[in-house]
C-alpha cells in the first residue's frame, strides 16, 4: 500500500470522534447467507499509524451494523446506522488531483454542524452531483488510473453535543471503498449491489403510494408549491439551501411552482390532474397549506384524491404550526433544525390520516386544518399584521398591547360535547398564472432509466474534483473544516456549484392562458360545496334539541377552537390534541377574568400547562365534535388557521381522518 495513503488514513481516522466510524477499506469475501439480493455483508479494514482494524460491514432490515474485530476475532466496538436514519446513497468515482490520488481514506464522519453547508460530498449548499453535471467530465482519465469505487451513504442521526442541549439530527456520511477487483467496472457493479440492497431496504419501509409500481422501483414525484411572500420572505433561499440538498440525496424527483398571487393554491390544487404525484408539499406557512388543503376538497374527486395524495409542510411562514405540532407528535426535534426535520419528514415514505373541519360561513364554507379563532387570539393574529417585519416576535408585542387594552365580546356558543366513553377513531396508515421556480433545482434524478446491460449501472456517478477533498475532511471535530469551505463552497461565492438535474421541465408562457382559463371555471364554481355531507342542519335553522347541544352565552374574551397541539412555534396550545382523533378543543375565556390570570394563561401557552385541569368560571376546554358561534356584535375579528374570513356566525363539524399528512419515521 502506498506510503502517503497510510498517512492519510491515519490522519482521517484520528479525526473522527469516538463511535463516529473509521476509515474503510474493501477486504475480501462476500457473504450472501440468508437473502441474498437484500442482506450484504463483508469484510473492510483501515490502515493506520498503529496498525490495520478490519471491520466487518452487514446491511440488512435494521440499517448498517459496523463490527470493529481483533486480530483474533473478537468484537472491540460495535456501532449501527439505522435505516430510519438513512436517506439515500450514491455510487461515485471521484475525480482526484495527484496530491489525493493514492489517499482515497473512505469515513464514516459527521459533518461539521458550524460549517454553512454540507452535500453528499460535504456541502449542503451544493446539490448532488447528478449526471446531467457530469457529462463534460466523464472523457476526463483518472489520474492515477485508481479502480477503486465508493459508496456513499447518508444519513441523518440523533445527537446530543453535551448533556445540557437538546437531540438534534446530525447529518453523517458512510462511505465504504471497493477495490477488491482490477477493474474499476467489477469494482463498481459490487458497490452498486450494495446500493441497490439499501434502495430495496428504504423502498420496503415506504407506504405504496411513494414507490413507483414498476420492475425497478422508485421513488415517485412530488408536487412543491412555494410561497416567496411567507414569513420574512426567505422561502426560496430555504428551499434551495436547505432542501434541495436532502432531496436530491433520497432521490426523491419533485416539480416546483412558485405561487404568484393569493389563493393561487387553491386555483392550481382545484383544476389540476395530481395523478403525476404521491404528495404535495407547502413551502411556506399554515396559509399556505390552508390553501391546499381548500383546492384538493374544491374538486369534484376529491373523494379519489385525498387517499392517494400525502400532504407535507416545510416551515417558512411567521406561525408554522401544523410543522411544530408534527415533530412534537413524533418527538423529532424542531428547534435547533426546524427546515431540516420537516425536510427529512418529507422524503420518510410514512403518512398519517389527519382531521379537517368543515367550516359553515353565512355564504360559503372552507377547511381547517389548525384552528378557528373569535376574540383575543385572532384580533393579535390578524391586528399584528402591521408590524410584521418583526417576523415572529410581531405576536409577543401585539398580545401585549391587546392585554393593555383588552376587548371583550358578546356572543352565543353552542357545542355539541365528544362522549368520554366513545372510542378513539382508528384509520388505517397506509394508502395504496403558472410559473416555476427559474433555475430552480427541480429534481429528477431517475437513475434506473440510466440502466442497461452493460456497466452504466444507474447509480454510478462522478464526484468533481472539485469535492474530492471535502469528503476526507469531513468530521464534527475538524474546526478547520469550515474555514476552508467558506472560502469556495459558500452558497454566495462564485465557485458554488449549482447543478441542472436531467430532464427539467419548465412551462412557457403559452401555458399561463390555459391555466388561466381552468382557474377561472374553478372560481366560477366555487359556490359548489364539494367533500363531504355535512350532518348539521343549515346554518340558519335552529339546533335540533335531545341530541345533547350545550350553550355558553355572555361576554367572552376569546374562544379558540384547536385540533392540533401547536398554534405556532411556541404556543403549546392543546396538548392533548392528536392529528386524527377525531376531536376540537374548544377554549373558552369568559369575560371578567383578571388580568394576571389573563396573563398567567398567555405566559404559559409555551408549556401547554395554560389550561385548568378542571374547567372554572372563566376558562373552560370541551372537546367537542362539532360548534355554532353566534356573535351578537356587528364587529370583530374572525380566523380560520389563521386566515381572516367574514364576520359573522358560523358553525363547524371534525371530519376524522379524511386527509392524509406525511410524519416522520
Amino acid at each position: 500500500m502506498n506510503e502517503s495513503h497510510d498517512k492519510r488514513s491515519a490522519s482521517t481516522a484520528s479525526s473522527t470522534s469516538p463511535g463516529e466510524g473509521r476509515g474503510l477499506e474493501e477486504g475480501a469475501g462476500a457473504d450472501g447467507d440468508g437473502d441474498v439480493r437484500h442482506d450484504v455483508s463483508d469484510t473492510f479494514y483501515t490502515s493506520q499509524r498503529k496498525g490495520s482494524h478490519v471491520f466487518r460491514v452487514r446491511l440488512d432490515a435494521t440499517g448498517f451494523t459496523l463490527q470493529r474485530e481483533s486480530p483474533g476475532g473478537t468484537i472491540i466496538k460495535e456501532q449501527q446506522v439505522r435505516l430510519a436514519d438513512i436517506v439515500g446513497a450514491r455510487c461515485m468515482r471521484p475525480k482526484k488531483p495527484r496530491r489525493l490520488a493514492m489517499s482515497g481514506a473512505c469515513a464514516c464522519s459527521s459533518g461539521n454542524p458550524n460549517s454553512p453547508a454540507v452535500s453528499a460530498s460535504g456541502d449542503r449548499n451544493a446539490v448532488t452531483p447528478s449526471k446531467s453535471s457530469t457529462n463534460s467530465r466523464e472523457a476526463v482519465p483518472m489520474d492515477d488510473g485508481d479502480v477503486s469505487a465508493y459508496l456513499y451513504v447518508f444519513a441523518y442521526v440523533l445527537k446530543k453535543r453535551s448533556l445540557r442541549t437538546e437531540l438534534h439530527r446530525e447529518r453523517t456520511v458512510l462511505t465504504l471503498r471497493f477495490r477488491s477487483f482490477d477493474t474499476f467496472e467489477d469494482n463498481m457493479r459490487e458497490a452498486d449491489r450494495w446500493y441497490r440492497a439499501l434502495r430495496w431496504q428504504l423502498h420496503r419501509t415506504m407506504e405504496e403510494i411513494f414507490v413507483a409500481p414498476s420492475s425497478v422501483e422508485r421513488r415517485r414525484r412530488i408536487l412543491v408549491l412555494l410561497n416567496p411572500k411567507s414569513g420574512s420572505g426567505q422561502a426560496r433561499e430555504v428551499f434551495n439551501m436547505h432542501v434541495t440538498p436532502v432531496l436530491n440525496e433520497a432521490e426523491v424527483p419533485y416539480d416546483l411552482y412558485v405561487t404568484k398571487h393569493s389563493n393561487f393554491a387553491i386555483e392550481f390544487m382545484s383544476t389540476r390532474c395530481l395523478d403525476a404525484w404521491c404528495c404535495v408539499v407547502a413551502v411556506g406557512g399554515d396559509g399556505l397549506f390552508h390553501e391546499i388543503v381548500n383546492g384538493l376538497l374544491q374538486r369534484e374527486d376529491w373523494a379519489h384524491v385525498l387517499p392517494h395524495l400525502a400532504l407535507g409542510i416545510i416551515p417558512c411562514g411567521s406561525g408554522n404550526g401544523l410543522a411544530r405540532s408534527i415533530a412534537h407528535g413524533y418527538n423529532e426535534p424542531y428547534f435547533s433544525k426546524p427546515v431540516l426535520g420537516a425536510a427529512l419528514t418529507v422524503i420518510s415514505g410514512r403518512s398519517s390520516p389527519m382531521d379537517v373541519v368543515r367550516v359553515q360561513l353565512q355564504d360559503r364554507s372552507v377547511y381547517s386544518f389548525l384552528s378557528i379563532g373569535w376574540g383575543l387570539i385572532s384580533d393579535v393574529d390578524i391586528e399584528s399584521e402591521r408590524i410584521r417585519l418583526l417576523g415572529y416576535h410581531r405576536f409577543t408585542v401585539w398580545t401585549l398591547y391587546r392585554l393593555a387594552n383588552l376587548r371583550t365580546y358578546n356572543g352565543r356558543i353552542s357545542y355539541l360535547p365528544i362522549e368520554q366513553d366513545s372510542p378513539t377513531p382508528v384509520h388505517s396508515r397506509g394508502y395504496g398564472g403558472q410559473h416555476r421556480l427559474q433555475g430552480s433545482r427541480s429534481c429528477n434524478t431517475h437513475m434506473d432509466k440510466l440502466t442497461n446491460p452493460s456497466l452504466n449501472h444507474s447509480s454510478t456517478e462522478y464526484l468533481p474534483q472539485e469535492f474530492a477533498d471535502v469528503i476526507s475532511l469531513e468530521t464534527s471535530i475538524n474546526q478547520s473544516f469550515r474555514s476552508r469551505c467558506d472560502s469556495w463552497l459558500s452558497g454566495g461565492s462564485r465557485r458554488s456549484f449549482y447543478y441542472s438535474i436531467s430532464e427539467s421541465i419548465y412551462h412557457s408562457l403559452a401555458d399561463e392562458s390555459e391555466f388561466s382559463r381552468q382557474a377561472a371555471n374553478s372560481l366560477e364554481n366555487r359556490h359548489l360545496n364539494f367533500g363531504p355531507s355535512s350532518e348539521l342542519p343549515d346554518l340558519e335553522d335552529p339546533l335540533p334539541e335531545g341530541e345533547g347541544w350545550l350553550v355558553e352565552e355572555g361576554e367572552f374574551v376569546m374562544m379558540h377552537a384547536v385540533y392540533q397541539t401547536h398554534l405556532s412555534l411556541d404556543c403549546h396550545f392543546a396538548p392533548k390534541a392528536q392529528m386524527n382523533d377525531g376531536t376540537i378543543y374548544l377554549i373558552l375565556i369568559r369575560g371578567g377574568i383578571s388580568r394576571p390570570h389573563l396573563l398567567s394563561f398567555l405566559y404559559n401557552m409555551s408549556s401547554g400547562t395554560h389550561l385548568p385541569e378542571v374547567n372554572n368560571e372563566y376558562v373552560k376546554v370541551l372537546p367537542v365534535r362539532a360548534f355554532r358561534l353566534e356573535p351578537h356584535d356587528n364587529h370583530g375579528i374572525i380566523t380560520v388557521d389563521g386566515e381572516r374570513v367574514e364576520f359573522g356566525p358560523l358553525q363547524a363539524e371534525v371530519l376524522p381522518g379524511i386527509a392524509r399528512v406525511m410524519v416522520p419515521k
